[in-house]
């Protein structure tokens, strides 16, 4: 008698092996330690406003790779490219944006006061939102995931989906964890640098001239 039962399918994060999985890692890992604009802000930011600002940023900054994440696994990166209204569309707000937050350091003073008197200033949500949008704005981000993740997933498999977030969540952790060390390691010099005014100064200038390359570079990518 012929039996009715079918072997379930197996889900294709299960055929993900450690192997597989770790070569991603140790790929995720290289790329976000070279030196970039995310690094370069967060570095900056924990120079001139110690770590938990930093810390915040970063988490801004590696949230918002949840939404390119979810864009390749649905597909939707290549509607994005393939959209040459809609791709000028991101590119145009994202470069403002950029220039806008450039113009707003280049308002600020050098130095920001951490004390308790100015924490209404500056709140570490601030930091956290405009890390989000820093990220979730910038395409070439967006293009550089629909570029690498695939690399990674298997096409033949099903539930591409899940393969995009599971490995969209290990590049995360691990830029989280990077960031926060250099972040880190870079407030141990925060004391050294608050009250040299030519330190503080250049810091400052340093993010203006950051953020306005990122403005223009959008634009020309």
């Amino acid at each position: 008698m012929k039996s009715n039962y079918t072997v379930p399918k197996i889900p294709s994060f299960v055929l993900m092996d450690t192997s597989h999985l770790l070569s991603f890692l140790f790929a995720s890992v290289l790329l976000t330690i070279t030196p970039g604009p995310d690094l370069i802000y967060v570095i900056t930011t924990s120079l001139r406003s110690g770590f938990r600002l930093a810390y915040f940023l970063a988490l801004g900054l590696c949230s918002g790779l949840i939404v390119h994440t979810t864009l390749v696994g649905l597909g939707m990166s290549q509607i994005i490219q393939q959209s040459t209204n809609l791709l000028w569309g991101i590119k145009f707000f994202g470069s403002a944006y950029m220039l806008y937050l450039a113009f707003k350091i280049f308002k600020s003073s050098a130095s920001l006061d951490l004390s308790s008197t100015s924490e209404t200033r500056v709140k570490p949500v601030d930091f956290l939102i405009r890390g989000f949008f820093m990220n979730v704005l910038n395409p070439k981000v967006g293009l550089f995931f629909l570029a690498f993740l695939p690399q990674f997933i298997f096409f033949e498999r099903d539930n591409i989906f899940t393969q995009a977030l599971i490995l969209g969540s290990i590049f995360l952790v691990q830029a989280l964890v990077i960031f926060s060390i250099c972040a880190y390691y870079a407030s141990k010099l925060n004391l050294l640098i608050h009250g040299n005014n030519k330190m503080e100064l250049v810091l400052k200038y340093v993010q203006v001239v950051l953020f306005v390359s990122l403005g223009i570079s959008i634009l020309l990518f």
